[in-house]
Order: C-alpha cells, then structure tokens, then sequence
C-alpha cells in the first residue's frame, strides 16, 4: 500500500516567502486580518501532489486574524480532502487561534490532544488514527518549542507517549531542531526520520520538518516543492509504502 505524506508549516497564512525583512513588513499579518492566498497555494500543492496525508502546523483554526475562516476547513474544501482535524494551542482571545491539523483521504477515527511540557507558548502532541483497508494506523503531528532545553523535554515526553503503541506509526511536524542527535529519543524507540532542507524557503539550509516512521514503512521518495512558494517553510513531501 502506497501513501503520500506532505509536512506543512502553513504559517497562518502569513504569507512570508522572499525574506527575512517580510517578518517586519508583513508582521501585522500575526495579528490582523489578512488575505486567503497563501492558503490557495497550499491547497493547490496537496491537490497537484496526490497526497493522501497531510501534517500541519501553526495553521489558525479561526479567528480574526483569519477572518474567522478554519484554514484546516478551507484546506479540505479546496483540496477535496475529506477528513480533518484540529489541535489547538494557542489563543488570544479571539484575535488568534492557531494550531497543529491533520488532513485525510482515509477516515481519521479519533482525535487527542496530549499536552507537552512548556514554560511559555502552549505545545501539544495531536494524535489521530486512520485505517487503511482495515489496518489501522497512528498518526501524529507536533510542532516543538523554540527554546532547546524545552524541546529536549518535549521529545523526551513524546517519547514516552509514543512507546507503547503497537500498530504501524507516523510523526511528523516541525522540530525547529537543527541538531539532529537531540531526536534520539525518538529513534531509541524503533522509529525513524526522514527530512530534507526546507528553512528558510527562499534559501532552504536547515531540515526543520521530519516526518519519524515505524518499521512497517519503507520511504519510497523524499521531496520539497519550491513551486508555489506560501510560507517561509518548503512543504516535504515523503512517499511511503506500508508494508
């Protein structure tokens, strides 16, 4: 069985793509009300590039800033993605609503929420489940911390969240970890990485998104697509076949 995974930081539909100057001059786009079309971007690339699965992170569940428009629901509109999800983790009033998602051609049959450890910004590990000709899978999607001794925690304690499960596993996110040996953790418990430059998106240098699989799955290809830009992070696309 063949499944294709896309990894997106959708940025909130910010829009920043040509340079680290756009985080001032579009800034105001963090708070106020902007325009949907960096999120027409992203639909297009999940509907173009087939992907079966999708994992999302900092996407705005509704709020002004997104003109109380669910990015997770537009995306599934737009793409013709049936199955989605919302984890949320940050709120402000109702200024910001912001999360991680999960996206879906294959029915996602529960959704939990388990809060990671966090001095300051909340985190979550969202957690779901698909079945795929009656094999049940579990999917999981995260987006750490920015300070490294809170991510040093937060893996640990996704690592064991995640120990115990037994059926065929994926977990992908946004790491914001540039040294690769913090995640051991993760590959200490059968699972492994897979990722490619993809940050800054006008000059990708460091793989902050990795998608972590369990052995049942074999990486059939690895890619980022420059084409059409809507974030300041390249979305990765890995194909897989389940075993």
């Amino acid at each position: 069985m063949e499944l294709s995974v896309a990894l997106i930081n959708l940025q909130s539909g910010i829009g920043v793509t040509r340079g680290y100057r756009q985080y001032a001059t579009k800034g105001m786009r963090y708070i106020l009300p902007h325009s949907g079309k960096p999120l027409t971007h992203a639909a297009k690339y999940l509907s173009e590039q087939s992907i079966d699965l999708a994992l999302l992170t900092e996407v705005e569940g509704g709020s002004r800033r997104s003109k109380y428009i669910s990015q997770i629901e537009t995306l599934k509109e737009k793409a013709e993605i049936p199955e989605g999800h919302f984890f949320p983790t940050r709120s402000l009033g109702n200024s910001i609503n912001e999360g991680n998602g999960i996206l879906s051609k294959y029915p996602l049959e529960r959704a939990v929420t388990h809060p990671l450890p966090s001095a300051t910004n909340p985190r979550v590990l969202g957690e779901s489940r698909i079945s795929i000709n009656g094999r049940e899978i579990t999917v999981c999607v995260v987006h750490l911390a920015l300070r490294s001794e809170t991510r040093r925690l937060q893996i640990r304690h996704i690592a064991e969240l995640l120990k115990d499960i037994h059926t065929p596993l994926l977990l992908g996110g946004d790491f914001n970890e540039r040294d690769k040996r913090q995640l051991r953790a993760l590959t200490s418990i059968g699972l492994s990485p897979v990722t490619a430059p993809g940050y800054p998106s006008w000059k990708p240098i460091h793989s902050l998104q990795v998608l972590f699989y369990s052995k049942e799955f074999e990486v059939r290809s690895v890619t980022t697509d420059t084409d059409p830009l809507f974030s300041d992070h390249l979305p990765l696309t890995v194909g897989l076949t389940l075993r």
